[in-house]
């Protein structure tokens, strides 16, 4: 059983540390500490920061958690974090997160480095079928009966000095972590679900340290496998701009340009300015700032599809295809129900549908990238089984 109080020394201890939380300023005492956690089996980690008007997360806080003590980082007095990138990269210290996609991006963007090995608790919850999108809150109250006040969620990280409501909220976040680890720890090792665990958060940990490929951001466009070749040429050379320009200028895609707006230059494929005004949503200061760019990136992707169009969007699937999609995911539950793991985690519905697309054009079921790894052996396989065997029977039919 996972679900139970904390004794009362435990939470006297999580307690004690929330109120005694470090506060850490300079490089030294950074690279002391460093060197002590280094030394320690497993430390929490975490992060606050500001992301409203900016591409990219500006670092408010990082909040270290090891050995029942709280300590918070400050990144705007600290000027050298190459010892805590060295404690981020040895991997004889697990790190613990919970729901970490962000964080995992400020480590790679602001330090080149993202934890590893890496435990994300709110991941963990999904192996365990605690559910799939389990917030820090709720779990401390499903776990330990334990209810934390979330108010400073959305309060202004960097100012300074913080309150003392924002840093008891900042070490509250990481304090728990190791016992809530210990929880579903032992759950998982009982499951046989650890070294899938591991592999999940390796690849996210991975992943966010990937290049992005600016050429590939037109594959995001749910409706781009409307577009015609010479289209899609156009809205890839136009995503691609706005995706290095959000970058160099530090601003989210959308107040460079919106994507209905983006698509819809793709789609009437304007080549003076007249034309480009009258493209839906475009605003006055994109036509003003990028408006010449722009038009110069639609005859650019308009050259390039001559040589070529880009990788084209795959079509919805066809409603013929609907019998054989629902017994597959009527599969998919049945699996995730046997073994207590959310079925949005063991399979998504993008791999599902690329299994059957697989069928419809080719004639061997090739497994995607998603289901390969823990998932071949878990599901994997049984879906290939279950899609060609019901092929071989409406062959014969």
């Amino acid at each position: 059983m996972i679900n139970r109080p904390l004794e009362q020394d435990q939470l006297a201890q999580c307690q004690q540390a929330i109120s005694a939380a470090e506060w850490i300023s300079t490089d030294l005492r950074l690279a002391e500490l460093c060197l002590v956690w280094r030394q320690c089996a497993r430390v929490a980690v975490d992060t606050e920061f500001q992301r409203t008007d900016t591409f990219y997360p500006i670092p408010g806080l990082i909040q270290v958690g090891c050995d029942q003590r709280a300590y918070l980082i400050d990144p705007q007095a600290i000027t050298d974090f190459s010892p805590f990138v060295a404690l981020l990269n040895d991997t004889s210290v697990l790190k613990l997160i919970h729901a970490g996609s962000e964080d995992l991006e400020l480590f790679a963007h602001c330090y080149g480095a993202t934890p590893r090995p890496l435990f994300d608790t709110q991941t963990a919850c999904a192996f365990v079928g605690l559910g799939l999108s389990v917030g820090y809150q709720r779990l401390l109250g499903t776990l330990f009966e334990l209810e934390v006040d979330k108010h400073e969620t959305r309060s202004d990280w960097l100012q300074r000095p913080l309150t003392d409501a924002q840093q008891r909220y900042a070490a509250e976040d990481v304090v728990y972590l190791d016992l809530i680890y210990q929880r579903l720890a032992v759950r998982l090792e009982a499951e046989g679900k650890m070294d899938w665990l591991l592999q999940e958060c390796q690849q996210a940990a991975d992943a966010a340290l990937q290049p992005p490929d600016m050429d590939d951001y037109y594959l995001r466009f749910k409706q781009a496998w409307k577009l015609k070749p010479n289209q899609l040429s156009v809205l890839q050379a136009l995503s691609g701009w706005r995706e290095r320009q959000a970058r160099e200028r530090d601003i989210p895609r959308n107040f460079v340009i919106h994507n209905n707006t983006l698509q819809s230059i793709a789609t009437k494929l304007p080549s003076t300015m007249g034309a480009l005004s009258g493209v839906e949503q475009i605003r006055g200061r994109a036509l003003s700032t990028d408006g010449a760019q722009l038009l110069a990136l639609v005859q650019q992707g308009l050259q390039q599809a001559q040589s070529g169009a880009p990788t084209a969007l795959p079509r919805p699937l066809p409603s013929s295809c609907n019998a054989v999609l629902k017994s597959l995911k009527q599969q998919v539950r049945e699996c995730a129900e046997r073994l207590q793991i959310a079925p949005e985690l063991l399979v998504r519905r993008k791999d599902l549908e690329a299994l059957v697309r697989c069928q419809l054009e080719r004639t061997e079921v090739v497994l995607p990238a998603g289901l390969k790894g823990w998932r071949e052996a878990v599901i994997g396989r049984a879906l290939v089984a279950h899609l060609t065997g019901a092929n071989e029977v409406e062959k014969s039919v």
